[in-house]
């Protein structure tokens, strides 16, 4: 993020972790961060396209079982 008073240099305080007040830690920190980003990826739906060719393939690898 930019400064305000130079566009071209960054905020001192850009990129720095700081640990919560219920973190002991950074990684402590990090790894909740981590397992949040995780858990809402986990809850957003498939798109209908990626359904689509992951059937497609279901069916394409029960056909080659069936062959073998």
């Amino acid at each position: 993020m930019a400064s305000k008073l130079n566009p071209e240099m960054p905020n001192a305080g850009f990129g720095v972790i700081t640990p919560s007040a219920g973190s002991k830690s950074k990684e402590d920190w990090i790894g909740n961060q981590l397992k949040k980003v995780y858990d809402e990826a986990l809850s957003e739906d498939i798109p209908d396209d990626m359904m689509d060719l992951l059937s497609a393939l279901d069916v394409r690898g029960s056909d080659e079982e069936a062959a073998e």
